[in-house]
């Protein structure tokens, strides 16, 4: 019940961190923006288990999707099957971290968060590439990337630390589980 909560609580918080991020002014010196919704998806990733990480992925996916559909000459510049492969697959690899470090950590979520960012907003150039044609790298674009990831990073570390407080709501069901049986003397 108590993980059911947090999984709503993670899953509204999707949609506003999308809306928030607009919100925020830019960052000099060409305006970059803070991407919000990458950081909410590394911490809802390493706090839910498994089945429920890759379902909040999929809604991480949606809401990442929807706001950047364009249509351009009838076609929709980005679509959602990207969008959906793209956090899944983040999914599995910070499960996996997670498996790995023993749980949730701030540095693997700080670190997370600037590896999805980096690789969200280098993909959507590259889509955007190749669609459009052309490849115009210049510092600008490097300054559009380089900066919302470093942003994330800097980020990330308070949100983890004021959303940890919702996740012992969803362990306190591990205690009340029967214990592992102990094949040690």
């Amino acid at each position: 019940m108590r993980q059911a909560i947090l999984f709503i609580i993670l899953l509204l918080l999707l949609p506003v961190s999308e809306a928030f991020q607009d919100l925020i002014p830019g960052i000099p010196p060409s305006q970059e923006r803070i991407q919000l919704l990458p950081v909410v998806f590394c911490f809802g990733v390493l706090a839910l288990p498994l089945v429920r990480a890759l379902f909040f992925a999929l809604a991480a996916a949606l809401v990442q999707g929807l706001s950047l559909i364009q249509i351009q000459s009838g076609q929709a510049e980005f679509g959602l099957t990207l969008a959906v492969v793209f956090f899944l697959s983040w999914a599995i690899a910070l499960q996996m971290t997670s498996e790995v470090t023993h749980g949730m950590r701030w540095e693997v979520h700080a670190l997370g968060s600037g590896l999805v960012t980096l690789s969200l907003l280098s993909g959507e150039f590259l889509v955007l590439c190749i669609k459009r044609g052309g490849m115009p790298v210049d510092l600008t674009v490097l300054y559009r990337i380089a900066v919302p990831s470093a942003a994330a990073v800097l980020v990330s570390p308070p949100l983890y630390f004021a959303l940890r407080n919702l996740v012992p709501l969803a362990s306190g069901d591990a205690e009340a589980a029967p214990k592992k049986p102990s094949f040690t003397r």
